[in-house]
């Protein structure tokens, strides 16, 4: 069996969690690999399970992970799909959450993402600057996603 983790990440944090997951599940006996959203299609009917991760901007799931989820829906839906949202605040907008729980899933969480403003457009610095935000934070949790990770063997990924 194998598990594709894919993952829609604008900035690079939630490719740094999606790569996180595929270790974890790699260190416990799973054949696991990690492929960008844009190439993940090409690939879908080679794998067993799919761990889908999508960052939200401004209060909206990223689009080329809203897109991969929609477009492939047919294919993701004959396989164990779970499925995590990345973001900057404490947690997961009810409304997103919904959107993401419509998609036949086995789960879905949320984990807080990380801001570099080396890697911020001017625009979002501004977003950033109103909303009195860090331009720099890593909120990331990794014992949390680690935990996640593992928790998924129990769907008996292997």
């Amino acid at each position: 069996m194998t598990t594709m983790v894919v993952v829609a990440s604008k900035h690079g944090s939630t490719a740094e969690i999606g790569e996180h997951i595929a270790s974890t599940l790699q260190n416990r006996g799973v054949s696991a690999h990690v492929k960008d959203v844009s190439e993940a299609s090409a690939w879908l009917y080679e794998t067993n399970n799919v761990v889908l991760g999508i960052p939200v901007y401004q209060q909206k799931l990223w689009g080329p992970g809203k897109l991969f989820l929609e477009a492939n829906q047919t294919e993701l839906s004959g396989k164990p799909l779970f499925l995590f949202a990345v973001g900057g605040g404490p947690s997961l907008a009810p409304e997103l959450a919904e959107e993401l729980r419509s998609h036949p899933h086995r789960e879905v969480t949320y984990f807080r993402g990380a801001i570099d403003a080396e890697k911020l457009s001017f625009l979002e610095k501004l977003m950033l600057k109103v909303a009195k935000a860090p331009e720099n934070a890593d909120f990331r949790d990794w014992p949390g996603i680690e935990d996640w990770s593992q928790s998924l063997l129990a769907y008996g990924l292997s």
